[in-house]
């Protein structure tokens, strides 16, 4: 006799086989796409490395704006467990997808500026060092720590706790000049200003 447990594993397997199957998709038909790119660029590993950079780029910042998204409706909806929900997905987010993949972008960057001969003097690459930089910063010493903290407050003393709340309200503002750094690196990056 299956047991709930034993009935729900199935689907959730499968699940997971398909989502792997999808990723080891996208990553060899990238590869193709970026070893047969007929851009004029300076060699196939610039493309491999600009794919990855673009890509996990939008990982980055795409999730951070679904996840500020999400915690600007909970703060407007006046719903604390919401913007608690929100925040332990953002500490597990940003430890577990948004640190490695800002790592990921960032060597990819210094890669494809060792494959170039741009130099590293020019303004839009200067500003986005120190933008990612502030932001990698600010996302593994204060975001990822507070949302820890709103949700140790929230279970020890209740989501509409004025500590909870005003820890909310501190990672808050905080995220959203965060969100607004990196929505100018991705400006900075694909317009590359005063070059």
């Amino acid at each position: 006799m299956d047991t709930p447990a034993t009935g729900s594993a199935a689907p959730a397997r499968g699940s997971n086989n398909l989502t792997y199957a999808l990723i080891a998709g996208v990553i060899v038909v990238g590869a193709i796409f970026a070893f047969s790119g007929s851009a004029a660029v300076p060699n196939n590993w610039y493309s491999v490395f600009k794919a990855v950079h673009v890509l996990f780029a939008v990982i980055w910042v795409g999730g951070g704006v679904s996840i500020m998204i999400h915690a600007i409706r909970a703060q407007n909806a006046r719903d604390p467990e919401g913007i608690v929900t929100v925040a332990k997905q953002a500490a597990f987010m940003g430890e577990k997808v948004f640190a490695p993949v800002g790592l990921v972008t960032f060597l990819m960057g210094i890669a494809l500026m060792i494959n170039t001969s741009w130099g590293w003097g020019h303004f839009w690459i200067v500003a986005g060092l120190i933008g990612y930089a502030s932001t990698f910063v600010v996302g593994i010493a204060f975001l990822s720590p507070m949302a820890k903290r709103i949700d140790r407050s929230a279970e020890e003393n209740g989501p509409t706790h004025p500590e909870t709340l005003a820890l909310i309200d501190r990672i808050m503002l905080v995220a959203r000049f965060d969100i607004a750094v990196l929505l100018l690196v991705v400006l900075d990056m694909v317009t590359k200003p005063f070059a």
